[in-house]
């Protein structure tokens, strides 16, 4: 499915909207058979693309999606559930060099004690279109805000993460970098990630 409708951009429906105010009022002034067509024909393609945005997700609401279920799970301290929208392997940066973190390591890793002993609130917000970017069909990297917050102390983030279409058709976390929220140049560690 085009991205254009299972994924459409404000504007589409603003000019869909427009179309059919337009018909609308022409088949209101006219009342015949004939002015009442094109108002039809507006509707109608007004309801699908509707249709196919509410019921079709895109990559990139997939992986909008993915993140945010994976800040409610680190919210939740629940490893499990966090790895489930994570690939097999996943490459992690932050103020070092890349590595590549395997799903079971992340899974057992002392990142979770933390934030089971200090009680870290996990939320993340601001995932614009602006900062999406469509490496190719199959590739998605989304940049968005996080913030994990304990003992009254916040620690935000600036994150792009990148989600790939696995065997199985779902979009799951293959790249995560974090880096400092005013200046998304600069790396940033998670303490006690991966």
């Amino acid at each position: 499915m085009p991205t254009f409708l299972s994924d459409p951009p404000q504007f589409v429906y603003i000019i869909l909207g427009l179309t059919l105010v337009v018909t609308a009022a022409i088949a209101a002034q006219k009342q015949d058979r004939k002015a009442i067509l094109p108002f039809v024909a507006a509707f109608g393609l007004m309801l699908l693309v509707f249709l196919i945005d509410k019921f079709i997700e895109s990559p990139r609401e997939q992986s909008v999606r993915r993140a945010e279920m994976m800040a409610a799970a680190a919210d939740a301290k629940n490893p499990d559930a966090f790895i489930e929208h994570i690939a097999e392997t996943f490459e992690y940066q932050g103020e070092g060099e890349p590595q590549k973190v395997k799903r079971e390591d992340l899974k057992n890793s002392h990142f979770w004690s933390m934030l089971r002993q200090l009680n870290v609130r996990v939320v993340v917000w601001d995932f614009s279109r602006d900062d999406v970017k469509v490496i190719d069909d199959n590739t998605v990297e989304i940049g968005f805000m996080a913030k994990g917050e304990a003992q009254g102390k916040p620690f935000p983030l600036y994150i792009r993460a990148t989600f790939t279409k696995q065997s199985t058709g779902e979009f799951k976390l293959t790249k995560f970098r974090t880096f400092d929220p005013a200046n998304h140049d600069k790396p940033v560690q998670i303490p006690q990630f991966p």
